[in-house]
């Protein structure tokens, strides 16, 4: 979940953090979210092809599903948002339930766990400290985890594969890990949410977001479109307005990479 949070920096105080070792095979991250006051702030969520298990408040936990567009939710004043973002292909293991099923969805996470298994998390709930809300979800999850279904390695080799081939041909991957296209698809997607082609695109958006942070400005877009994959500027352009709703030039300042915590950015 990639959230719009610094066109002005006072809007929203969002941060990411490192999860423990016992926790790195699912997860890339936990993050912290509080909203200033202000009569209401709305937060824009970019596709990263994750999933986040999400807690608002003293509001039961929810999860987000990977999206295809973008997408603005609203929080009142205040408002305390703790949250554990899985990787690509995790979410099925940890969560035991299909990607796809996820796919633009916000679902309780009581709906997918039994009681026995979430009933714990409502401590998390409990906390007002963000710090401590943190922590308390870290060892929370450590716990559950152990439960968890091993991912599809398949799938997960070839969303490395997707990484360091932007323009790869999704028929030479099928052949590469030696099943047919259509069931290569199906795994994908019950692993990821989407399909292969959509995920190297968000991976491309997504390193889109990693460049301007590492301080590219609006002369060099053009560079930035060859460097993270893009045919060229247009191309960027037209994937820009799909996965943001807006023009290139107007991310500069506005939106951030999610996917920091992952290797796949670095695969290229």
């Amino acid at each position: 979940m990639n959230a719009d949070a610094h066109k002005r920096p006072s809007l929203s105080d969002y941060r990411e953090f490192p999860v423990p070792v016992s926790l790195g095979d699912h997860f890339l991250c936990l993050w912290t979210q509080a909203i200033p006051d202000r009569p209401q702030y709305a937060h824009r969520v970019l596709p990263d092809g994750c999933v986040d298990i999400v807690f608002i408040n003293d509001e039961p936990p929810i999860v987000v599903g990977p999206w295809t567009g973008p997408f603005t939710a609203r929080f009142a004043s205040g408002t305390r948002i703790t949250g554990a973002r899985l990787g690509p292909g995790q979410a099925p293991g940890v969560l035991g339930i299909p990607a796809r099923e996820l796919l633009n969805r916000s679902v309780p996470l009581s709906l997918l766990w039994k009681r026995s298994r979430a009933a714990p998390f409502d401590r998390v709930c409990e906390e007002q400290n963000l710090a401590v809300r943190k922590l308390v979800l870290s060892e929370l999850l450590s716990h559950s985890i152990a439960s968890a279904v091993p991912p599809d390695q398949t799938v997960l080799a070839s969303t490395r594969w997707l990484a360091q081939h932007p323009h790869g041909r999704l028929a030479q991957l099928s052949s590469s890990v030696g099943i047919s296209e259509r069931q290569f698809n199906r795994r994908f997607s019950a692993a990821v949410g989407y399909g292969p082609k959509l995920f190297q695109s968000v991976l491309r958006f997504q390193r889109f977001l990693y460049c301007l942070a590492k301080g590219r400005d609006a002369h060099s877009l053009a560079e930035v479109a060859t460097s993270v994959g893009y045919a060229d500027q247009s191309h960027m352009t037209r994937e820009i307005a799909r996965f943001a709703g807006d023009r290139p030039t107007a991310l500069l300042h506005s939106s951030k990479c999610t996917l920091l915590f992952s290797d796949l950015l670095q695969a290229t």
